[in-house]
């Protein structure tokens, strides 16, 4: 039963809700337009925030549900190795979605939804730099390599030591999805939110 409860971790973190919001009220597939990537950043960026703010939410919800559900139905803490299991199987979900021929985002707000469950001062910490850091130099992949870099520092000092390995795990994932982004801030050619209004 907990195998099949990963397996159902990994089709919701799968749904594409990016795709669903902006296609159904917009008529817009963000696969095609903007940065081309199925995310809350393109979804906001082509839509209008609103549109953007329900893709973050439904993206956090759809990792927190079946890591939170794991927890409570299955009676295990954090400790234990079903939550980590479902945590995992929702973030790559997300980022190789069946649904989308196993393409997807780009793992940030999934990622946060995930780990809300498991321990959330150190994960709020992490959030706090991010958006800080989004705040002062108006890069939102900025902020969220900040985030997952911020987060194996922040279970050390919350004493939640055991969730490291998971965090620098999901930390080179992402890395790994905003490869791009990377390259583009190194170059200097990274597009600011703040001046990003198509």
């Amino acid at each position: 039963m907990e195998i099949l409860w990963v397996l159902l971790s990994f089709l919701c973190g799968s749904i594409p809700f990016a795709v669903v919001i902006a296609k159904t009220f917009k008529g817009i597939d963000p696969r095609k337009e903007g940065s081309k990537n199925p995310g809350t950043t393109n979804v906001a960026r082509l839509c209008g925030l609103p549109y953007g703010i329900a893709t973050l939410i439904c993206d956090i919800l759809k990792g927190t549900l079946p890591v939170f559900l794991s927890m409570y139905l299955f009676e295990r803490t954090d400790y234990d190795w079903l939550p980590s299991a479902c945590a995992f199987a929702a973030f790559i979900g997300h980022i190789k979605s069946p649904f989308l021929g196993f393409h997807g985002g780009k793992g940030v707000a999934t990622g946060i939804g995930v780990l809300i469950p498991l321990s959330l001062p150190p994960l709020l910490a992490a959030v706090i730099l991010c958006v800080l850091v989004i705040a002062l130099t108006g890069y939102v992949s900025a902020g969220a390599l900040t985030l997952y870099t911020a987060l194996p520092f922040c279970y050390y000092v919350f004493g939640k030591s055991h969730w490291i390995p998971l965090a620098l795990v999901m930390l080179a994932i992402v890395v790994w999805t905003h490869r791009a982004n990377i390259k583009r801030l190194l170059n200097g050619e990274e597009k600011s939110w703040r001046k990003s209004k198509n």
